[in-house]
């Protein structure tokens, strides 16, 4: 069961439905998927490569358009580059469970069934 899940307003923006969040914790989680992954399923395929080559210390950390993604101990730090909000913490599994379940919103998309 996935703990992230995401909807598209109609509008078409981008909100997470669970797990609540504060507006300072939705604020960094939208404009870390929104700026720096992309709204389509090759997008974060491209970025779990990159994240990968930091979880294996090729890379210091995840820069991005609007935020650096980067680990401290068994954190990971995400912080805006234009102090859009505050930085907020993620363990390593909290921030590989949404990456794995927001690739999972973008394949369903993809469906020809899908609505959200």
């Amino acid at each position: 069961m996935s703990r992230w899940t995401f909807r598209r307003d109609e509008d078409q923006n981008l909100e997470v439905t669970s797990p609540p969040l504060d507006r300072n914790t939705e604020a960094a989680v939208l404009d870390f998927l929104e700026s720096d992954v992309g709204p389509y399923s090759p997008d974060i395929a491209r970025y779990v490569r990159r994240w990968q080559r930091v979880r294996a210390g090729e890379l210091d950390a995840a820069l991005g358009n609007g935020t650096v993604q980067e680990i401290e101990g068994d954190r990971v730090l995400l912080e805006s580059l234009y102090e859009q909000w505050e930085s907020v913490y993620f363990t390593i599994a909290e921030f590989e469970e949404l990456l794995d379940d927001y690739a999972a919103f973008l394949d369903s998309r993809r469906r020809p069934d899908a609505e959200g």
